[in-house]
């Protein structure tokens, strides 16, 4: 059966025409971001946190997760792990959760990596070029690579054959199940900050859009 017979005419002319503008509207109107990967889409970002912080509590995830709630305590020390226990470079690490933080319009991550990827020896022109992607000229090879795999578990929450081979050529089985917990927690915590409405502390540059 040929495609003709299967769509119609006017239906595959429609895709065709769909598929064109999906591939290569975002380099048509000069955007930053790679034509085969989309961010989240944009939202009205919160001026104030929804609720009411605990007495004595001025910012932090403590002022929108305290503790003192079951689920909250267990999600702050699941995150807190990626803070202080991980085992791949730091560097690596924060390429990975700016890559993220710029994907799901993670504000509040961003802004604080944005501080944490400079001390790790991440130069401004590289942070700003983590909003380009992988394919921008300038990246190691490696780099490359740790920019794709969270690019791919943003886009179809998974991790390609040969991106997973090349990433296995660096790291350990364990670390690369650690690579994928990091995406995925800097993901949660960008859907969370941003419906919660962290607020960036004073002084602390976010989002470059």
């Amino acid at each position: 059966m040929t495609a003709r017979t299967a769509f119609g005419a006017g239906t595959l002319a429609a895709a065709l025409l769909t598929a064109t503008t999906l591939s290569g509207g975002a380099a048509q109107k000069g955007t930053t971001e790679s034509p085969s990967v989309k961010r989240v889409e944009p939202f009205t970002r919160l001026t104030a946190r929804r609720i009411k912080p605990p007495d004595g509590v001025v910012s932090g995830m403590q002022g929108l997760c305290p503790d003192s709630l079951d689920a909250c305590g267990k999600f702050s020390a699941f995150t807190s792990h990626f803070v202080t226990k991980y085992t791949i470079p730091l560097r690596e690490k924060e390429l990975l959760i700016l890559r993220t933080a710029y994907l799901s319009r993670g504000n509040f991550v961003w802004g604080r990596h944005n501080i944490t990827g400079r001390k790790a020896g991440l130069t401004d022109e590289e942070i700003s070029r983590v909003t380009r992607g992988p394919d921008e000229k300038g990246w190691s090879d490696f780099d490359a690579v740790l920019l794709r795999t969270a690019d791919e578990l943003h886009m179809s929450r998974f991790v390609t054959d040969a991106t997973w081979k090349r990433l296995a050529q660096r790291y350990s089985d364990n670390q690369l199940v650690e690579v994928v917990l990091i995406v995925a927690n800097y993901t949660m915590l960008s859907m969370f900050q941003n419906t919660l409405g962290a607020q960036l502390e004073p002084g602390v540059t976010g989002l470059p859009d």
